[in-house]
C-alpha cells in the first residue's frame, strides 16, 4: 500500500481544523449500505448453529458462558477486583450469540451487558428454539455513548466484531468516551478476517499487529490505533500463541466535549437511519436483500455439512488467494 493511501479511518481534530463541513465527513454512506447488504449473510450463519441441535452443542461447549472467566493476556478478574465499586457495569459489544464473555469473573457472578445491533434477529433465534440464554441488547458501536453514560462503564469486551463495524475507530472512540479512567477496552479477534473472508457481509476491515502496533486496515486505508488515541489511552497490541489479535487499552484521560468523536455519534446515529430508509426505499435493494438472504440461509447450512479444510479452500478461491489445506 502506498504512503498517500494510508488514510486514518477517522480523521483527528488537527487534520480537520480547515474543513469546514465537517460535520458530516466522517460518516461513510457507501460503507453503511454494504453494512446493511451483510445482515443476511450475519444472520444466516448464527440461525444455521442454532438450529442444528449438534452445531448449538458444539457453540456451546466453546461458549464461556456460566465458566470462570478467562481472557489473553488481561487479567480480569484482578482487574474487576480492583475496581472500588460493588457492581462494576461490564458490556460485550458486538456479542453475536456466541457468548464468549463469560459472566462469573473472579468466583463471582456477574451482570455482564450484552449488546449487539442485530439483537432483534437474534432473539427471534433464541425464542424459536426456546433458548435460555441471556436477551441481547441493540445498541451500536459508533454510538455507545448514546447507550450509556459517559465515564460510567468499567469494562468493555469486543471479540469478533471490532471489524465488523461501519467504523472501527469510531466504536473505540465512543467505548473510551464511555469508560471510566482507569477502564479497560478489551479487543480479541482473528488476524486479518476480512482478507480471509473475501470481503463478503460485514468482513471490511483486517485487524493486525504490526511490529508491535496495533492495527486495523483494508484495501484503502490503514490505522495505527495507539498513535490515534495518543494522550487518551494507552494501547497494548500482542499476538497469542494461537495467532489471535488481542488489545488490551487502558483509557487515561477524558475525551473533551469538543472531540469529534461525541459531537458526531448523532451523525452517526442519524447516518444509519438515513441508509436505512432510502435502502429498503429502492425495489432493487429489497429483491436482492431477500435473495441473498435465501441464498446465504441455504449456503451456511450446506456449510455446516462440509469439512473444514474444504470450507478454508472455497474461502481462499472467493477472496483470489492460492488455497492451502
Amino acid at each position: 500500500m502506498k504512503e498517500d493511501e494510508k488514510k486514518p479511518l477517522l480523521q483527528t481534530e488537527d487534520s480537520k481544523d480547515n474543513d469546514e463541513s465537517r460535520t458530516i465527513s466522517s460518516f461513510d454512506f457507501t460503507l453503511s449500505k454494504r453494512w446493511i447488504s451483510g445482515i443476511p449473510y450475519e444472520v444466516a450463519f448464527w440461525r444455521s448453529y442454532y438450529r442444528n441441535r449438534s452445531s448449538r452443542e458444539t457453540l456451546m461447549s466453546w461458549s464461556q458462558y456460566g465458566k470462570e472467566c478467562e481472557l489473553d493476556h488481561f487479567d480480569v478478574a484482578s482487574f474487576i477486583e480492583s475496581q472500588e465499586m460493588e457492581n462494576p457495569v461490564i458490556v460485550d459489544v458486538g456479542c453475536a450469540l456466541s457468548y464468549m464473555f463469560s459472566n462469573r469473573i473472579g468466583g463471582k457472578e456477574r451482570s455482564v451487558i450484552y449488546l449487539d445491533p442485530l439483537a432483534p434477529y437474534y432473539n427471534k433465534i433464541l425464542d424459536d428454539y426456546s433458548l435460555s440464554y441471556p436477551r441481547i441488547k441493540f445498541g451500536l458501536g459508533e454510538t455507545l455513548s448514546i447507550h450509556f453514560k459517559k465515564n460510567s462503564l468499567s469494562l468493555i469486551h469486543v471479540r469478533n466484531a471490532l471489524d465488523h463495524s461501519v467504523c472501527p475507530m469510531m466504536v473505540i472512540w465512543q467505548a473510551l468516551i464511555c469508560l471510566r479512567p482507569g477502564g479497560v477496552l478489551y479487543l480479541n479477534h482473528k488476524p486479518n478476517e476480512a482478507e480471509h473472508e473475501a470481503y463478503i457481509g460485514f468482513h471490511q476491515y483486517n485487524i493486525d499487529c504490526q511490529n508491535g502496533r496495533f492495527v486495523i486496515w483494508n484495501r484503502q486505508e490503514r490505522i495505527d490505533v495507539g498513535h490515534e488515541l495518543a494522550g487518551y489511552a494507552d494501547v497494548k497490541g500482542s499476538v497469542t500463541d494461537s495467532g489471535r489479535i488481542v488489545a488490551v487499552i487502558t483509557k487515561t484521560s477524558n475525551i473533551p466535549d469538543d472531540h469529534k468523536a461525541v459531537t458526531e455519534n448523532g451523525v452517526y446515529a442519524s447516518g444509519m437511519l438515513e441508509t436505512l430508509i432510502t435502502y429498503f426505499h429502492s425495489a432493487p435493494n429489497v429483491i436482492g436483500y431477500q435473495a441473498r438472504r435465501g441464498a446465504f440461509s441455504l449456503g451456511h447450512r450446506m456449510m455446516r455439512l462440509l469439512p473444514g479444510g474444504l470450507i478454508k479452500k472455497i474461502k481462499s478461491i472467493i477472496s483470489g488467494k492460492k488455497a492451502t489445506m
